[in-house]
């Protein structure tokens, strides 16, 4: 069984290559002969990373000559159904789901979370393509009532779970993570860890987090800059350390993503921009907290019945004060976790299922 996959991957995003490693080791412990081509933006780095064979996404002799002999074209995660980062980023994903159509292949939208599309052409390019795919799961409610809005309603579409619940560290990432937290001076301390970004409708929030995490200082935590888009947002964890009146430590290194899970292991509290250290968060029972900048980031809050942490001080600190003082609040992110790591492989036997039922 030879399976396409088109997304964000080879450009150093750790949100990105979690899923791409949760999505092929779900799948190949349902189908240990799956043979997996991946469409990368460093096909070299992708091999080497995951071990997959890797084709140029944006060369379109490579990218039809593997889709003419796959069996099943798996789109996404992630959000690369959007238009907000760019106005080609959608219509490129796009293209290469029809070309897989018109090839005759079977295509799923796996596990995606849609929008914000606001374009018309977006939308239009949306409902044309997407009509046509032989199955789409979600990873939230808010990306189903999107598509419905825009009248995408043909296939199936079902609400599951990020890929990347499914992904668990190993005893050798748990231990090369210890002696990396040895190697900057931490052990034994309350972690809290901290995961921005540059995004400028947010400008502003830097100084009242940064006033936050001096009181988390000031009251026995270590506060931990963890860059997951690398090395795209060590200049914003640098930006918010500077403005910090207390000493904070910025992991300036690259790290796997079942080496970042072994990492959030040891944190008390994770407060990010990016979805997917909230997403690393909740997939090891940690508290989170989260800055919206992005819709995506309002519905996986809300499907572990949070909000958005304000961006300004006295909410922020009231917040994080309500998450660090409730006793239970572990064990029902872990619950919860375990729900959203069933539907996370259910992805996994309806993607397979889908190329079984297919004709050859």
């Amino acid at each position: 069984m030879k399976i396409a996959l088109s997304g964000y991957y080879g450009f150093d995003n750790a949100g990105d290559e979690a899923l791409l490693a949760a999505i092929t080791s779900s799948i190949s412990r349902l189908q240990p002969d799956a043979d997996f081509t991946v469409f990368s933006g460093n096909p070299g780095q992708t091999s080497s990373l995951h071990g997959f064979h890797a084709a140029y996404h944006k060369n379109p002799l490579a990218v039809i000559r593997e889709l003419r002999t796959a069996d099943l074209l798996i789109s996404g995660g992630g959000s690369i159904f959007q238009d907000i980062t760019s106005a080609l980023s959608l219509p490129y994903y796009i293209a290469v789901v029809a070309l897989a159509k018109l090839l005759g292949k079977p295509v799923v939208f796996y596990a995606q979370g849609v929008g914000p599309i606001n374009r018309p052409f977006s939308r239009f390019l949306m409902r044309l393509v997407a009509n046509r795919v032989d199955l789409i799961t979600l990873r939230d409610t808010a990306s189903s009532r999107l598509l419905l809005e825009m009248g995408v309603n043909r296939p199936p579409l079902m609400v599951t779970a990020d890929p990347v619940f499914s992904l668990q560290p190993d005893e050798t990432d748990a231990s090369w993570v210890k002696n990396l937290l040895a190697s900057y001076g931490i052990s034994g301390q309350s972690l809290v860890g901290v995961a921005v970004r540059h995004w400028p409708a947010l400008e502003g929030y830097q100084s009242q987090l940064a006033r936050l995490l001096d009181e988390l200082v000031q009251r026995g935590h270590q506060v931990l800059f963890v860059p997951m888009s690398y090395p795209e947002d060590v200049g914003e964890s640098r930006r918010v350390a500077g403005l910090m009146e207390r000493d904070a430590v910025i992991l300036d290194q690259h790290l796997t993503s079942q080496q970042h899970l072994a990492l959030i292991d040891h944190m008390g509290l994770m407060i990010a921009v990016r979805l997917h250290a909230l997403i690393f968060a909740a997939n090891r029972g940690i508290p989170f907290a989260g800055i919206a900048y992005d819709p995506k980031v309002e519905a996986f809050l809300q499907s572990f019945g949070l909000v958005p942490l304000p961006q300004e001080y006295p909410g922020m600190k009231e917040q994080i004060d309500s998450l660090l003082e409730d006793s239970d609040l572990h064990a029902r992110i872990r619950l919860r976790a375990v729900e959203m790591r069933t539907q996370a492989v259910q992805n996994a036997h309806l993607a397979i299922g889908l190329v079984k039922r297919s004709p050859r």
